[in-house]
Parts: C-alpha cells; sequence; structure tokens
C-alpha cells in the first residue's frame, strides 16, 4: 500500500478536516458529559468553565466590559463580568444536554407566564413574531413553544465551519423548532410560516448582518436588526417580546409580553423604524434587569 507523503499530511485541506474532526469530537465529548451529569450537579463545573472562559478570551472579555458600561452607564466590576460569561457556558451545557432531556424534564426548568397573550396573537390569524433577546439560556428554553403545541421557524446566524453548523442545528431541533440560516431565502420560509399562522422566533438584540438602521440602545445609537419589523408590517403579524431569565435556583422563568402596536403612518420606512425601536426598548428594559444573564460576546455599540 503506497505511503501517504507527509507534506500531505499537513496541506491547508488536511489541516482543516482534522480540525473539524477534532471540534465535533470535543463537542460531541462535552454533549456526552451534559448528558451523564445531572444538571444540577453539574452547575459548579459548568461555572467553572465560565470563569476559565473569562481568562482566555481577552477579546470577548473586552466586548462584554463595553457592552455593560453602556448597561450600567459606568465600568462593571469584574464580577460582573464574569458572571455573562458564566451564563454563556450554562447555556452551551444546556444546548449540548437537549437530546438528553425528555419534554417533562425541561416543562419542570422553565415556568412562562404569558402563554394568552400569544394565544389572543394567533386568533388573529396572521402568525406572530417573538422577539427575543440573548438572556438566559435560549436554546433550552426555546424548545417550550414547539413543545407546547405551537409551530416555531427562527433563525440561527451564521457558523463556521459548516459540519459545526450543522451540529448546534441539530441540537437546537432536538423538539421540534425549525432552524434555518440567515439569508433572503430564509425570509421567504418566515413569511410563509406566518401565513399558515404558526409561530416565528427571533433573536434580536444583536445585528449579525450589520445592515440594520441606528435605533438608541441605553442612550447610544447602534444598529439594530429590523427584520422583525418589516416581517410584521408586511404580514400584519404582532411582534410580542418574549424573554427568558434565570433564577437563583437554577429554573427559568419565561415571560411572553402583549404585542406591540403596528406603527400605521402610512410611510413605512419610519414604520419599520418605529416597531423597530420599540422592540429594542423592550429589550433593553429587560437586559437592564439582568445584566449578568446578557451573553453578547461581540462589541454592541461602535467605539467612540
Amino acid at each position: 500500500m503506497p505511503r501517504l507523503p507527509l507534506r500531505a499530511l499537513f496541506a491547508p485541506g488536511s489541516v482543516r478536516r482534522l480540525r473539524v474532526r477534532l471540534l465535533l469530537g470535543l463537542l460531541r465529548g462535552l454533549g456526552w458529559l451534559a448528558g451523564a451529569v445531572p444538571r444540577q450537579q453539574a452547575l459548579p463545573l459548568v461555572r467553572a468553565g465560565g470563569r476559565l472562559w473569562y481568562r482566555l478570551a481577552p477579546a470577548a472579555r473586552a466586548a462584554v466590559q463595553a457592552n455593560l458600561r453602556h448597561v450600567l452607564r459606568r465600568a462593571p466590576p469584574p464580577s460582573l463580568v464574569r458572571a455573562v460569561f458564566e451564563a454563556g457556558a450554562l447555556n452551551y451545557w444546556d444546548t449540548f444536554a437537549l437530546p438528553h432531556l425528555s419534554r417533562e424534564q425541561i416543562l419542570d426548568l422553565v415556568d412562562i407566564d404569558g402563554v394568552e397573550h400569544l394565544d389572543q396573537a394567533l386568533a388573529g390569524g396572521h402568525g406572530a413574531i417573538l422577539a427575543s433577546a440573548h438572556l438566559g439560556s435560549i436554546s433550552l428554553v426555546g424548545q417550550i413553544v414547539p413543545m407546547l403545541g405551537y409551530p416555531l421557524t427562527g433563525l440561527l446566524e451564521p457558523i463556521e465551519p459548516p459540519e459545526l453548523y450543522a451540529f448546534i442545528t441539530a441540537q437546537r431541533q432536538t423538539f421540534g423548532a425549525r432552524l434555518l440560516p440567515v439569508g433572503p431565502s430564509a425570509v421567504r420560509e418566515l413569511i410563509a410560516a406566518l401565513r399558515r399562522n404558526e409561530v416565528v422566533g427571533l433573536v434580536t438584540d444583536r445585528d449579525v448582518t450589520g445592515s440594520g438602521p441606528s435605533v438608541a440602545l441605553f442612550g447610544a445609537p447602534t444598529s439594530f436588526p429590523d427584520g422583525a419589523a418589516a416581517i410584521a408590517l408586511r404580514t400584519g403579524a404582532p411582534i410580542l417580546p418574549a424573554v427568558a431569565m434565570l433564577r437563583p435556583d437554577g429554573r427559568f422563568v419565561a415571560v411572553i409580553e402583549p404585542p406591540l402596536p403596528l406603527p400605521a403612518s402610512g410611510d413605512r420606512h419610519q414604520d419599520v423604524l418605529a416597531l423597530t425601536q420599540a422592540v429594542a426598548g423592550r429589550l433593553e428594559y429587560h437586559i437592564a434587569s439582568h445584566p449578568e444573564q446578557w451573553t453578547v460576546f461581540q462589541k454592541r455599540w461602535p467605539d467612540a
């Protein structure tokens, strides 16, 4: 059997495939661990992992510091910055644990408030848009909507390499949520879901594409995704702010708020902007209430 030349082992394609295999092996190992260790027993380990992440990721640490400075209007204490990394580590742990959890276990972890607002919105026949933020364990709590019998379609931001995107998507679709990659075809799918009177879930506190308008968030201008507002005004689907927060006992409370009023000035551009600002205002309230759980690890405002 011919031997593979040594240089072929270190060709760019071979190195990439090796890295991807190692990464997926690590993630599958974490998934096995998340299934083997009960969640309450794992919490100290997860927090330790978050603190290690805090120490080893200076760019993400600087971004969280900058974001919290806007939220608090002052420099955040290191303990609060570390808490964000601990919350982020728990988010990942819960994502890995999803395939190992039963419907009953997840329902026992989450108290939900405001389902009646979702039912009232769907009674209008135009579907409903849940506008959320990176608060709590969004991967875990987001399973509640399809578990309760509401078909749910959402978006997942681009992740490289594609193998990692496929792995994360599979984890988050465990209980029936349908996740689509961000792009023009996804918008058509979201509109089609609303026309079937289904639920669309969008995490809207981070402008992934960088194409959103500038709105005020914590008193300073920053780009904000306007897709939820544009789709709502196009379809008539109401937007309901929906967030989840971690409680001290390790469980979550999920809140679905009443629909935001849809502006109807006749100027579509201004209406989209006004509705986007309204979404930002409601998410700002919840982020300010739980800044230690706002797991955005990229700078949310441009440098002065």
